[in-house]
């Protein structure tokens, strides 16, 4: 499955899993068979009311299309990027650039969802070749769909997960500059990874001369790592 990365304001990088054309197709055949069995419970309900007999055939086929031109752009909006379709399936639409989807983005995707789904079916070929598998809509709206059954995750970011009563030991990090703090969270992870005790100890050398530190001396290499990395995430989020 193909995974959608995100970088977020706070040097953050979420990924999600994109939702497969087999997802979507579902969510989508869910979404017409809910608003069949809506349409007719709704003229069923109407023909015992004698409504119907009140209104002029345009008129009434005018007020039952309402239902479906408001059905996928609002209920989007109101229920974070899903239909009750994609509920189902656990798929939603999401931003490119990780921002709350607008209105207006649900519109643009709705008005040229009416070509490239319903009037010539060319939406899943663009899903299926795109890298980010956008149909036209999501193209023009800077939207993607994306799968929940996996959680968003934390990776290669300068984050590090710290308690709210969390006090910081070395005031000094606030000199490091971002792209300092994410050199340091990379080398140090992959040096954990390879158990690379020799990278480890250069690394904190080289925060220590950096940061015109003393590191106390029963604190491990991966201990001050860690306590510098989250150190400045405490003072990036004041």
């Amino acid at each position: 499955m193909s995974e959608f990365k995100i970088q977020t304001a706070q040097n953050v990088t979420l990924e999600q899993n994109l939702a497969g054309i087999g997802q979507r197709i579902l969510a989508h055949f869910l979404d017409i068979i809910l608003l069949i069995a809506f349409y007719l419970l709704l003229i069923w309900l109407l023909g015992k009311s004698g409504i119907i007999d009140m209104f002029a055939g345009w008129a009434f086929a005018s007020v039952l299309m309402l239902p479906y031109f408001l059905y996928y752009p609002l209920l989007q909006y109101w229920n974070n990027g899903q239909t009750f379709g994609k509920m189902i399936v656990k798929i939603r639409v999401v931003k490119i650039d990780n921002s709350h989807p607008s209105i207006g983005d649900f519109l643009i995707r709705w008005i040229i969802r009416l070509f490239e789904i319903n009037i010539i079916p060319i939406a899943p070929i663009f899903v299926l070749i795109n890298e980010r598998k956008q149909r036209l809509g999501d193209m023009a709206a800077g939207t993607t769909v994306v799968a929940e059954k996996q959680k968003v995750r934390l990776t290669h970011s300068v984050f590090e997960e710290i308690d709210t009563d969390y006090t910081p030991t070395f005031p000094s990090v606030q000199s490091l500059q971002d792209a300092d703090a994410q050199l340091i969270k990379t080398v140090f992870r992959e040096a954990k990874q390879r158990r690379n005790k020799q990278v480890l100890s250069e690394l904190s050398a080289k925060i220590i001369s950096l940061l015109d530190i003393e590191r106390p001396a029963n604190m491990s290499d991966i201990k001050f790592i860690s306590t510098v990395l989250k150190d400045f995430n405490y003072y990036a989020n004041l």
